[in-house]
């Protein structure tokens, strides 16, 4: 029979410094990406649709598809899963059932992340984390062949079906009546998604907060378009961290020195190949009608991504063992602490400045602009998490779903 946990949540001096580091550094990458997500329509990224193509903002484009897109939502579930297997092994540890109470977690985090959508940005990344968390659970005491061959597995299967959609789409083209009509489709779906993002335009800078709701759910309703093209990454970064906390990675680094070098060395190739695919093919491929584009944007998300994750991690490693930038890395991981406050607080700001109801800039800030207000956001939220965290255990968020978790209102103030 499974009980409540007769535990708390980990005291200061036994979290494991690097991943809060990881997470603080994966808050910036997050909001790279999402900078223009925020400011532009979600129908300009799935169809042709572009607001900025002038040569400083392509090259801007670039940099932010390089270095940033597809990586960080990678090591963020990366980051999830070995908080997984911390959250079980410290049930464990106490005696006591565990299941049950991490159940009752994610289904907050559900709720959290549902409230994100409605109240703020259709961007939410929390829903799915919480319904994968689930899956999870199923493979609490599987061996790490079984969890690495799934891993594997749930990473194949967005080239896999992208390449058999695009084969099959691609023969049936070639049958007169039924390429006509598919050529037909496709045209059609531009000219919606077109509306869309004019739509998107209008009712952002100007609207009602109703309408920017109705909006906002309009648009997360083709996020779950993404089940078999997004979603698995995730799975399988949950189950790679799921080893690597097994493994005691980065509990250990000094112990897992020569393993870091070896995966930096490793990933790195794949890093820059991927990246070069995604910078160079993204533009270039439309998520309307499957190509040959799309195919090789694809390939680099499913090389790149994970790859570039583990060369960030790898490299944090590494730069941490030297003792170089202790500063920084303590900002960081301050910030890290506080992973889901500074992860909706982004939306709050973000919204704030570009939607109606705050400053109406939707659109107007392009990915130069972008890139320098997210740099001027971190720089805040660095500072922020700080300060907060010298007065207090845990960030506001933090603490409203540990005290949801655990039954009882945890302690705010440090004594």
């Amino acid at each position: 029979m499974e009980t409540s946990l007769p535990v708390e949540p980990l005291k200061n001096q036994k979290r494991v410094f690097i991943l809060d580091v990881l997470r603080g550094f994966a808050l910036l990458g997050i909001l790279m990406v999402n900078m223009p997500v925020f400011n532009a329509p979600m129908a300009a990224m799935i169809g042709d649709l572009s607001l900025w193509t002038d040569p400083a903002n392509e090259a801007g484009r670039w940099v932010v598809d390089f270095f940033f897109h597809g990586k960080f939502y990678v090591l963020f579930s990366l980051l999830f899963g070995i908080g997984f297997y911390y959250f079980m092994r410290k049930a464990d540890e106490a005696g006591a059932g565990v299941i049950g109470v991490f159940r009752r977690r994610l289904l907050y985090l559900l709720l959290i992340g549902a409230l994100h959508v409605f109240l703020l940005w259709y961007g939410d990344i929390l829903v799915i984390y919480a319904l994968f968390g689930f899956i999870m659970t199923w493979f609490r005491n599987k061996s790490n062949r079984f969890v690495l061959t799934w891993a594997i597995i749930f990473l194949l299967i967005p080239l896999a079906f992208t390449a058999m959609f695009y084969g099959v789409i691609n023969m049936a083209m070639n049958q007169p009546e039924a390429g006509a009509a598919l050529e037909a489709g496709f045209r059609e779906s531009e000219l919606q998604f077109m509306a869309l993002a004019d739509r998107a335009l209008k009712v952002y800078s100007s609207g009602s907060f109703s309408e920017i709701i109705r909006m906002r759910l309009t648009e997360y309703s083709y996020i779950w378009g993404g089940i078999f093209t997004f979603f698995p990454t995730v799975l399988s970064m949950f189950l790679l961290g799921l080893f690597a906390g097994r493994k005691g990675y980065l509990e250990n680094t000094t112990k897992h020195l020569s393993f870091f070098k070896k995966l930096l060395w490793i990933s790195l190739p794949f890093a820059i190949a991927g990246n070069w695919l995604i910078a160079t093919y993204t533009p270039l491929a439309s998520h309307i009608e499957p190509s040959m584009e799309l195919l090789i944007m694809q390939t680099g998300f499913s090389a790149g991504g994970p790859a570039t994750a583990f060369v960030y991690v790898s490299l944090f490693v590494l730069w941490l063992h030297c003792g170089c930038g202790k500063w920084v890395a303590q900002k960081l991981a301050m910030a890290g602490r506080m992973a889901l406050t500074n992860y909706l607080a982004q939306s709050i700001i973000c919204t704030t400045i570009f939607y109606s109801y705050g400053l109406g800039l939707y659109g107007e800030v392009d990915y130069i602009y972008g890139i320098l207000l997210t740099i001027a956001i971190f720089v805040v939220q660095l500072a922020w998490s700080d300060y907060w965290l010298r007065h207090f255990r845990f960030g506001p968020f933090e603490w409203v779903w540990r005290s949801l978790t655990y039954g009882k209102l945890q302690s705010m103030k440090k004594d």
